[in-house]
């Protein structure tokens, strides 16, 4: 008769391999079909600042901040939007549209390209 011994040879995961790196506030984040994407307006800053998006893809703000803002894209202006208040608007041309906030004129300006 014998008698084998186990022994623990699995190799050793690194919990951080699977995880989804997330991009930087800098970074634009690439949107491979048109849907629907969310952006956060929190600490006076967007999050993520810039997406490439596909046309027809909506983009959906989130006010995280306790401040009221207005948001100003492509020519169009939010309702005031005060904490945890969404809108969204639905990119139907290509190019490149800036938005800012139109009463927080420090803040970086968001950028959405569509192709």
């Amino acid at each position: 008769m014998a008698v084998s011994g186990c022994m623990d040879n699995e190799p050793e995961v690194n919990a951080t391999m699977n995880q989804t790196p997330t991009p930087t506030p800098t970074q634009a984040f690439p949107v491979l079909e048109n849907t629907t994407v969310y952006v956060k307006i929190m600490g006076t800053e967007f999050i993520p600042i810039s997406y490439n998006v596909k046309n027809g893809t909506t983009v959906k703000w989130t006010n995280e901040d306790s401040a009221q803002y207005i948001l100003n894209v492509d020519g169009i202006s939010s309702p005031p939007l005060n904490k945890r208040d969404s809108w969204n608007y639905t990119f139907y041309r290509t190019g490149t549209f800036e938005y800012n906030l139109s009463n927080n004129s420090k803040m970086q300006k968001g950028r959405i390209i569509v192709e």
